[in-house]
């Protein structure tokens, strides 16, 4: 029986790289990061295949993709399709929806049968509703950290700092009513999102993921669900 692992899964985001080797789904509970493909190394030569999330990325993909032919590795970029495991893309140009959006709603459909939302907060703000096998489209929004940085830059007389609230308060200062403000926006992304599904169908679901989920206090509300990745769990539903 081989000692290696079925697959490192790579997420390739505007911040960091995420990755985890996993021979099943409970391997996804070892997320890892790393700020250049070259860190991964040693992963690759420990699994039989590299398979690859990125949106734009371009140079860290392809030094990746240099270093698993090094190590004779098969390395697989995971592109949108019209349809994946029987899930229809709603954009007629399906190769324009972020490969990003594409393999949360895989993810989330594997999850719950359910109608969904599945929301992914991080550098931008991405919904996208499925229902059945069908992606009927979705939303995207500013990030949180976007919405800060664009007060900054556009608005005078406001100022801003680097904290990240963790809860949602009332602000008492420019700096924490900016933080707090932008954490009330993006957690209205979400709860539009559940009353969006709430107006529609009797029963659903919304799945959150991405960096920005911790800063949510929407745990109490049972349809609403948070994942710590749910772009490597798409791409292990495609090993």
């Amino acid at each position: 029986m081989s000692d290696l692992f079925k697959a490192l899964l790579v997420d390739i985001g505007n911040s960091q790289i995420k990755y985890a080797r996993v021979n099943d789904m409970s391997d996804l509970t070892d997320i890892k990061c790393c700020q250049h493909p070259e860190e991964l190394t040693a992963y690759i030569s420990s699994v039989n295949q590299v398979l690859v999330s990125s949106v734009g990325h371009v140079t860290q993909v392809e030094e990746l993709q240099c270093l698993c032919e090094r190590l004779n590795k098969s390395c697989k970029v995971i592109n949108t399709e019209a349809a994946t495991l029987g899930i229809k893309c709603a954009y007629e140009k399906y190769q324009t929806l972020g490969v990003d959006r594409w393999l949360v709603i895989l993810a989330a459909r594997e999850i719950t049968q359910l109608p969904v939302a599945v929301i992914d907060l991080g550098t931008a703000n991405t919904c996208d509703i499925v229902i059945n096998n069908q992606h009927l489209g979705g939303w995207i929004a500013p990030g949180f950290s976007l919405m800060r940085e664009s007060l900054l830059s556009n608005t005078q007389k406001v100022f801003v700092d680097t904290n990240m609230p963790v809860n949602l308060e009332i602000g008492n200062t420019t700096e924490n009513c900016v933080n707090y403000g932008c954490l009330a926006s993006q957690t209205g992304f979400v709860v539009m999102a559940e009353k969006y599904l709430k107006n529609k169908y009797d029963d659903y679901f919304v799945l959150v993921t991405g960096g920005g989920q911790n800063s949510l206090s929407l745990q109490d509300n049972k349809k609403i669900l948070f994942f710590p990745n749910l772009v490597l769990r798409g791409l292990f539903r495609l090993i």
